[in-house]
């Protein structure tokens, strides 16, 4: 069943998920990454995990090369 992009905001903030702001750090610490990958986006993820420090859990076994705080699931 689709849920439209208001709907999940509503069930991620109800399930306690806190939303994490795009900031000038992380889109500079883009250029610092390896050239793994090119799609933006991904890059982007990686780039806020790294620089905030988070984990990034991810299916992709290419965006999990980037670090041991990308973790592959």
């Amino acid at each position: 069943m689709p849920v439209s992009g208001d709907d999940a905001v509503r069930h991620f903030r109800a399930a306690g998920y806190q939303f994490l702001a795009i900031e000038a750090e992380h889109a500079a610490a883009i250029e610092t990454l390896p050239k793994h990958l090119q799609d933006p986006f991904d890059r982007l993820l990686i780039a806020q995990a790294l620089v905030e420090p988070m984990r990034l859990l991810t299916h992709d076994q290419t965006v999990a090369r980037y670090s041991d705080a990308v973790v592959l699931v």
